[in-house]
């Protein structure tokens, strides 16, 4: 009778948690294309951390008969590393540092004697590392005949970043034409990047500090959380009904705590402008002189 109450509580605990997520999450900013698939490297680390979320649940629920607190812990595994970790934006600055150096050797190699098109594939041979798939997934498209247009517009879907859009648009609007016009405006855009990458740097030297403060207050929970369990004279009125739903309010209130404290030190990207797809418009309109189709 105890455990079926406390699993309802635990039921009770997770519509909660649902519901408070759903009211604070943000929307999508404007541009993003809906439905982004995920890659299947990503799909296979979260599997991964699911697996090891549902063990440590699992582990926990043997080891305290809690089951809030197993299912506390698989929300903890499966969201603290997210809360403390600044891959995304490490991620974010290494495309952005591929795009300025890929820009610049772009604009280099593009002279006189050499259209857009030809300099977009022999840059695949030389691509930053950060940038080497969609560089390469370009050249591909071009040399399979792809239309330039589209190819350049699936790459900017592939960087999905506004920078990456300004590049694509620019390049789209040069399609056809001789080096020459494209490298006072390739030059340009990448001043803009080694700026941008200069100004984020400075603003995730500050948020590391945040992240910092998040991760102290983590291990103090951890901690805690460690004694409490532990000490059984001390957790055992956890283990009745009432314990239960004391123990989902408290572990309730630490998780919207930590999700406040996230969003405080998150900035929300810029929401890209460029279609995955040309428009009928541009379709219907008559194609520049020289360019692909």
């Amino acid at each position: 009778m105890i455990i079926a109450a406390a699993l309802a509580g635990a039921l009770i605990m997770a519509g909660l948690v649902l519901l408070v997520a759903e009211l604070v999450r943000r929307a999508p900013a404007p541009g993003t294309p809906p439905g982004l698939r995920l890659a299947p490297g990503r799909i296979t680390a979260a599997r991964k951390r699911l697996a090891l979320a549902v063990l440590a649940g699992l582990v926990m629920l043997a080891i305290t008969r809690w089951p809030v607190g197993a299912l506390a812990t698989v929300a903890a595994v499966i969201f603290v590393p997210k809360l403390t970790a600044a891959r995304a934006a490490r991620h974010r600055t290494a495309t952005l540092e591929g795009l300025e150096q890929w820009t610049r050797r772009l604009a280099d190699m593009l002279t006189a004697s050499r259209g857009l098109e030809d300099a977009l594939e022999v840059s695949a041979r030389t691509a930053p590392a950060a940038i080497a798939g969609p560089v390469t997934a370009l050249a591909r498209r071009l040399s399979a005949r792809v239309g330039t247009e589209e190819a350049l517009r699936a790459f900017a879907a592939e960087i999905d970043d506004p920078a990456g859009d300004r590049i694509a648009a620019a390049l789209i609007i040069a399609t056809g034409q001789r080096g020459g016009a494209v490298h006072g405006v390739l030059t340009a855009l990448a001043e803009i990047l080694a700026r941008d990458i200069a100004a984020r740097r400075e603003i995730e030297a500050e948020r590391a500090q945040h992240r910092t403060t998040v991760r102290w207050i983590v291990a103090f929970i951890a901690g805690f959380t460690a004694f409490a369990i532990v000490n059984r004279s001390y957790s055992a009125p956890y283990g009745t009904l009432a314990g239960q739903v004391v123990l989902a309010v408290v572990a309730l209130l630490y998780a919207a705590g930590l999700g406040w404290l996230h969003r405080l030190g998150t900035i929300p990207g810029p929401g890209r402008f460029l279609d995955p797809q040309p428009q009928q418009r541009a379709a219907a309109a008559p194609p520049m002189a020289g360019a692909r189709r």
